[in-house]
């Protein structure tokens, strides 16, 4: 996983970038670290967490601001092995959309039979209860109800997966054959909900591979001097999956139109460059050229890769 990682973003030799394109790479420019990438990436996270307290002898329901439920039977949480009694403190996490993936760096790519694939999300979640800054465990289920609305309408291929943060610090998923997703409709019949009885917490999604036809390419993206794998990120983006991003140390289908774009920080904002109409070849290369990139805030960057 890490050599794929380390082979798909490749530095432009100076000598040789500025001999055939017209930049100003021979300029002193701010360089991130991979800390500021990863404070950037974690300051989205938390502005997207939702937070709030109950008291564990409940059973509590918490509606979420995009309208998920979640139920938790407050007498099936526990602290070190034992029964929880007084308040308690829920995290919740819900992103739909590739645009809030990509500022909170948390792409859908899943791991099957070894191999990195596409997905595409009825949305991602992260859940956790804490008392006393004490992650708690459960004794049995909780509830998830997402509205299959919130992501362009029912799609009953859709399965359970859960996420794992790997030594790379990428957000990987992996399909849990233990968990049962469910299709139900309210009680007027007028909407559908994806419906999931979850035995722990941490990163869980509704999601579904990709099944496009034909043989893969993997994408070397070349980068202007300065940034690497530490301080800058790719993502792959296809423009009729609006709840899909990739990364580029996947494999991709070849002949697959996508948008490549390149993201680093820069004093607190984002710095992207984005390659729109990329039709994916045998051994896919792609350059980023500084003069390429731009600044945006969060909520900028947001709109801007929602719209590709």
């Amino acid at each position: 996983m890490k050599k794929l990682r380390e082979n798909t973003l490749l530095i432009i030799l100076f000598m040789g970038f500025i001999s055939c394109q017209n930049n100003d790479d021979s300029t002193v420019r701010y360089i991130p670290t991979n800390q500021s990438l990863t404070a950037l990436y974690d300051n989205a996270l938390e502005n997207k967490t939702q937070r709030v307290t109950f008291d564990a002898g409940t059973t509590f329901t918490f509606v979420s601001l995009d309208g998920v439920t979640l139920t938790i039977n407050g007498n099936l949480l526990r602290k070190n092995g034992n029964v929880v009694t007084g308040n308690v403190n829920l995290e919740f996490i819900e992103i739909f959309d590739r645009g809030s993936m990509l500022v909170a760096n948390k792409p859908n790519m899943g791991l099957e039979n070894g191999e990195i694939k596409l997905l595409t999300s009825g949305g991602e979640f992260f859940i956790n209860v804490k008392q006393d800054d004490v992650n708690l465990t459960l004794d049995g289920p909780i509830y998830l109800r997402v509205p299959t609305s919130l992501t362009g309408g029912t799609d009953n291929d859709m399965l359970a997966f859960t996420g794992y943060i790997n030594e790379d610090n990428d957000l990987i998923w992996e399909q849990d054959t233990t968990t049962q997703l469910q299709v139900i409709g309210s009680p007027t019949g007028e909407e559908q909900f994806y419906f999931i009885a979850l035995n722990g917490f941490g990163w869980f999604n509704c999601d579904k591979y990709i099944a496009y036809p034909g043989e893969k390419t993997t994408i070397t993206s070349f980068v202007p001097q300065g940034y690497n794998n530490d301080n800058a990120s790719i993502f792959v983006a296809v423009s009729d999956l609006p709840n899909s991003l990739g990364s580029s140390w996947g494999e991709f289908p070849i002949g697959l139109e996508v948008s490549l774009i390149f993201i680093t920080e820069e004093q607190g904002k984002f710095r992207y460059a984005v390659k729109s109409n990329e039709i994916l070849t045998a051994n896919h290369q792609v350059t980023f050229n500084w003069s390429d990139t731009n600044l945006a805030t969060e909520e900028e960057l947001i709109d801007i890769i929602n719209a590709l």
